[in-house]
């Protein structure tokens, strides 16, 4: 239940440039390889010429002189002497934050005056070489920056430096922020070095000066190195920095808000026991019951238990680990909190009675044709914005209701959740597919003690099974040729089912169960037979009974229920263990020791973080409201109180890290065996399984990126072994994160660079594509309670039932099925946080996305990654082929959910880029409703829909050329989401969202024209060129005057209607911003998609080709048109056919700017034209 982690980066905009483009950097002196021989590193070419030397930088503070004075020269110089030096010039990029308390506004007047006085930042540089003659490091370089100016949500600051020429190259730089507040740097580029530009990605909070006086030291983008090839002058500034996350010196209180420290602690603050005893909840990580490790918060412990430590507010994560202030406001992590603190408390005060189900399964359909009305919501966050699929506004602006979409499993199929075909499908394509194990041994005996919990055998018999595969096989064929399998949940609940029964906070039950399932000749999966076993409870003897398909009226209700218990210990078993325990939770200690024993100079840190990035303070969001006692999941889920301790037991007998990889965990279940032969190495036993399938081909090719990472940087063997921050990192993460499975004899050895490659390729596996396939899903899967309900709330009418209960089960079956989903509170609750949790964020990258500066600087592991986004890029045509194979039945099929949960662009998934491209995204439009003019032709649908910048309604009035209200009710594109899926058409949603957040920070209401003229940065999501051409265009009705400053080819596509494709830089020779515009494109060239972003949309295009959807017909009335050439129709986006689609340039003309002027509706415009 809980968002991805991987590939959270700030989106910021391109460090700015202050000079033409420089040469890379270029060897020099300054360190020694691993083996001790000398290196060069990052030199210069000096400038000799006189200048008069500079003030003592410390004397000249001390006087009161202005930042702008300072231009300091590190060491002293003879009076007779000159020194030569060079100038240079830094930009520093600082995201703007959001006053909002008295305080926080005096504050911000400080340090509006700190920038009037210039003195914001200081900056230090420091060189990566030590001094020739004492062999110390070199005194840096120091000079304040002052503000330069602000673009959208960056400000800008300016510091300048006369360097001496003996100083080295520049190795890291460090800041010291004047402010009263913490400012978020995003980056440092510094210009005018022989060597070339200068960048420093410093992503990262930088701390008051008045709160810690400790500097901050960021290392150069192009500084990616073993501890022992770390330039001389560099090397304290490395220690330093590991010893300063690690702690080192720190006093022992609760940690700060600002702080950065990385430390270890149990989880021993779920519980709250000094609010109610029956809140307190047991510590994990102990011996009985055994856990990693999670953030040391340094909260005092609680009074009542002095293992458990106080609960409050806000959970302490690294500052780093946090969200920055203006993603805050669109992220999901605020999201969530929006939801369970606003949201779900509106919910309960609806409804007297908590535990009251749905009367009908008609009550449970409202859900998405009427909603449920809500009261008014006391939160100082938009709802429209908090959950992004179901919360709609309605006219009376005093209340809101709960829409919720209508989830893709039933949307395509409304009664495929009662086929026993679907039950099979979804264990190996649906939301857990992790589960699913082969038979390997009969008869099916539990481990547990038959003195506590009755006897051991299974009840279902050879006699059992044989009865439902008659005409197949017999059992031990069955056994032999792999074709049994088994949903085992036996041995793991059976413990906990008095306990869970004893609840009285909570109306639940519980039992262990078997479920029994046939591999059938078509490769799908039959469920045989079910058991369902009580221990011995209150001197009743052990119940157990075994449900089969059958042909009976009672038999098949029995049947029914029966998978409605299984189905909730699955989900409960799926969110507390295939999810939160072997993504969030034992990630966690991978991310604590990185951080600890890895410096950002390590090349392996900068192959980890960006699967790393948020998922601390994700996690630090659930132990506050998800799993916390009387949290969601325990108020939810079959197990409740016992929920996150029943997943300690399951982390102590069954966790694994040689078994988190995706390989080593087929083999485990018995779904694969090696086999060299083999794709991948591997044959599994069920060939149509689509997680395994998908997965594998995900495997192998993020193993071959960091195979080709790992060989470069340890190009040696013994360089593994001899690396120290490595070593040191592995080791903490067994002893320390993992603390209490430290002597597990599968913990593997880290001593060559194979063992590193399949360590990292197992972290990064766990973080992406497991964490994929057990999260995005959620909702479509069980946002439709009776598919996959996560609670049975009432035990089997056959369980020791009295007269009065077995005839009512008789008289109306469907109450007793009723009774056993969740009541109408818990199934709300669950699918307002199941909607939000699978959802995606307006600024997600993901994996195979952007490329990390580290990466770029050197072209070895540049050429590598794109060979690893190009793979991704192609996997996703894989998985649309299997989607279409019609003989792969558990992925196609008539109502069948196609599996795109490790699809990398197209589907939210692993790396979804939150837009849909070609054939099958156009015919989903059109199964919508939506007017698609370009015929069969490949094409992206992102220009016919409008983007995600407005709230809905008035994108209603705006552009009212679709049928929205159809759209709302039901749509037909897969995972759709609402609002969201206006997002995901245009392909860029975020440089828009990011403008609409401004203006509601600034309470400012958006327009149309606002949004069109007003969005920036130009690299998302428009150019300059045709900006100015917009606001020239919208005061003349002169289009030769509009478009003066547009590209030559963007005129012609203007003038004549025309959408031109382009497939190379050459056909337009005319301009060199070819990539900088979306009426023209290129799909293959890289500079083209480097130069407009993957998604980037130019407004006025989008209202273009909007307008060419509308206006198309006038194509009939203009007797003027010229037929096209051959190469002209070529190179069109509009069908090939003999007739061009042209358009009278004025109407086009006045249509644009009537939009933009006057706010009117498109069609509107068209139809008065």
């Amino acid at each position: 239940m809980l968002k991805p982690q991987v590939n959270h980066l700030h989106k910021s905009p391109p460090p700015p440039s202050l000079t033409r483009g420089k040469k890379s950097f270029i060897p020099a002196n300054g360190g020694a390889d691993c083996s001790g021989n000398p290196t060069s590193f990052l030199s210069h070419n000096t400038l000799a010429f006189p200048t008069k030397r500079q003030c003592d930088f410390r004397s000249s503070r001390n006087r009161g002189s202005l930042a702008g004075q300072i231009k300091a020269v590190a060491g002293q110089a003879t009076k007779s002497a000159t020194v030569k030096t060079i100038s240079l010039k830094a930009v520093i990029t600082v995201q703007v934050t959001i006053g909002g308390t008295l305080s926080g506004l005096l504050t911000k007047a400080f340090d509006d005056f700190t920038d009037l006085l210039g003195k914001s930042l200081l900056m230090e540089l420091i060189s990566a070489e030590t001094d020739a003659k004492t062999g110390l490091v070199k005194e840096t370089i120091k000079d304040y920056a002052h503000r330069t100016g602000q673009k959208e949500d960056d400000v800008t600051y300016l510091a300048e430096f006369e360097v001496p020429e003996d100083f080295g190259s520049i190795g890291a730089i460090k800041l010291e922020n004047e402010h009263r507040n913490e400012v978020f740097v995003e980056s440092v580029v510094i210009e005018g070095h022989p060597a070339g530009t200068i960048t420093v990605a410093c992503e990262s909070w930088v701390h008051s000066k008045s709160t810690n006086r400790e500097s901050r030291v960021f290392f150069v983008d192009k500084v990616a190195c073993l501890p022992c090839e770390t330039p001389s002058g560099l090397k304290p500034y490395r220690e330093k920095e590991l010893a300063s996350l690690r702690g080192e010196g720190a006093p022992e209180k609760p940690r700060e808000r600002g702080d950065r420290i990385y430390d270890y602690d149990v989880y021993n603050d779920l519980g709250d026991p000094d609010k109610d005893p029956e809140s307190a909840r047991p510590v994990l990580g102990t011996k009985e019951y055994p856990y990693p490790r999670r953030c040391k918060t340094g909260r005092p412990r609680t009074k009542t238990d002095p293992a458990s430590e106080s609960r409050s507010s806000d959970v302490y994560v690294p500052r780093d680990e946090a969200f920055s202030e203006i993603k805050n406001l669109t992220f999901n992590t605020k999201t969530l909190t929006s939801v369970l603190k606003a949201v779900i408390p509106s919910l309960e005060t609806m409804v007297i009675d908590d535990d009251l189900g749905f009367p009908y399964f008609t009550a449970i359909d409202s859900l998405f044709n009427e909603g449920v009305n809500l009261p008014t919501i006391d939160s100082d966050v938009f709802l429209g914005n908090v959950l992004p699929r179901i919360l709609k506004s309605i006219e009376d602006a005093q209340n809101n209701v709960l829409l919720y979409e209508t989830p893709a499993m039933i949307d395509r199929d409304k009664f495929g959740w009662m086929r026993d075909s679907e039950f099979g499908r979804q264990t190996l394509a649906g939301l857990n597919p992790l589960s699913i194990t082969l038979v390997k041994e009969w008869p099916l005996t539990s481990k547990l003690d038959p003195k506590v919990y009755g006897p051991p055998e299974s009840a279902i018999t050879k006699d059992v099974i044989e009865k439902q595969i008659r005409g197949y096989c017999s059992l031990e064929e069955a056994l032999k040729n792999k074709k049994l399998y088994i949903l085992d949940y036996h041995d793991i609940f059976l413990p906990y089912v008095h306990k869970v029964r004893s609840q009285t906070t909570l109306k639940t039950t519980l039992y262990g169960s078997r479920t029994l399932l046939y591999l059938t000749p078509t490769g799908t999966l039959r469920p045989l037979a079910i058991e369902l076993v009580r221990p011995p409870i209150d001197d009743k003897p052990q119940w157990k009974k075994v449900f089969t398909p059958c042909w009976d009226a009672t038999g098949m209700w029995l049947w029914k229920l029966a998978k409605v218990h299984v189905l909730a210990h699955d989900s409960g078993y799926h969110q507390l263990v295939s999810h939160w325990l072997r993504t969030h939770c034992c990630t966690e200690p991978y991310i604590i020791a990185a951080n600890r024993q890895l410096s950002k100079m390590h090349p392996i840190h900068n192959l980890l973080h960006p699967h790393f990035r948020y998922t601390m303070e994700i996690n630090a969001l659930a132990r506050e409201s998800l799993i916390n006692s009387n949290g969601v999941i325990e108020t939810g889920f079959s197990p409740g109180k016992y929920s996150i301790e029943m997943s300690s037991i399951v982390y102590g007998q069954l966790w694994r890290f040689d078994h988190e990889a995706l390989p080593g965990d087929l083999i485990a279940r018995g779904l694969a065996v090696e086999d060299p032969d083999s794709p991948h190495g591997l044959k599994l036993s069920i060939e149509d399984y689509p997680y395994a399938n998908d997965g594998l081909v995900l495997w192998d090719i993020i193993k071959e990126w960091v195979t080709d990472y790992v060989n470069h940087y340890y190009p040696q063997e013994n360089l593994v072994a001899s690396d120290e921050e490595l070593q040191a990192w592995w080791t903490e993460v067994r002893t320390v994160g993992h603390a209490d499975k430290k002597d597990e004899p599968w913990w593997p050895v880290l001593n060559t660079p194979k063992d590193l490659i399949e360590i990292v390729t197992t972290i990064i596996w766990v973080t992406s594509g497991h964490h994929a396939a057990v999260n995005f899903g959620q909702y479509d899967y069980a946002g439709y309670i009776p598919n996959r309900s996560t609670i049975a709330r009432v035990k089997m009418p056959n369980e020791d039932p009295t007269d009065d209960e077995w005839e009512a089960f008789k008289r109306r079956p469907e109450d007793e099925l009723l009774s056993t989903f969740p009541s109408q509170v818990q199934a709300s609750k669950i699918m307002a946080v199941l909607d939000v949790l699978s959802n995606h964020s307006p600024d997600e990258e993901y994996i195979g996305g952007k490329l990390e500066l580290t990466y770029e600087a050197n072209p070895h592991i540049k050429a590598a990654y794109e060979r690893f986004a190009g793979r991704l890029k192609e996997l996703e045509g894989i998985i649309d082929g299997r989607n279409a194979d019609d003989n792969l039945k558990n992925r196609n099929g008539v109502g069948v959910v196609p599996y795109n949960l490790l699809k990398p662009y197209s589907e939210p998934g692993v790396t979804d880029i939150m837009s849909e491209f070609g054939e099958k995204s156009r015919n989903k439009a059109k199964e919508d409703g939506h007017d698609i003019p370009f015929g069969e032709e490949k094409f992206d649908i992102t220009c016919n829909y409008p983007p995600n910048c407005i709230p809905l309604e008035r994108w209603q009035r705006l552009c009212k050329i679709w049928n929205t209200d159809k759209w709302l009710k039901k749509s037909k594109t897969g995972r759709s989401n609402r609002n969201n899926d206006i997002s995901r058409h245009t392909g860029g949603s975020m440089g828009f969202e990011e403008h609409r957040i401004k203006l509601l920070v600034k309470e400012e209401d958006e327009t149309w024209n606002s949004v069109v003229q007003d969005q920036t940065p130009p690299t998302r999501h428009g150019v300059q060129s045709m900006k100015e051409h917009i606001k020239v265009e919208a005061k003349s009705s002169e289009s030769t005057h509009g478009m003066k400053k547009a590209p030559k080819h963007v005129k012609h596509a203007f003038e004549n209607g025309e959408f031109v494709k382009m497939r190379s830089k050459d056909e337009h020779k005319d301009t060199e911003k070819m990539g900088n515009t979306k009426w023209c494109w290129d799909d293959n060239n890289k500079d083209s998609k480097d130069a407009m972003g993957i998604n980037w949309r130019s407004t006025t295009a989008l209202l273009l080709n909007t307008l060419l959807s509308m206006i198309r017909t006038l194509d009939s009335e203009d007797k003027s048109s010229e037929e096209p050439s051959e190469e002209t129709n070529k190179r069109q986006l509009l069908p090939k056919t003999n007739k061009r689609i042209v358009f009278p340039k004025t109407i086009l003309q006045k249509m644009l700017q009537k939009t933009l002027l006057n706010d009117k509706p498109l069609k509107t415009l068209a139809s008065e034209e």
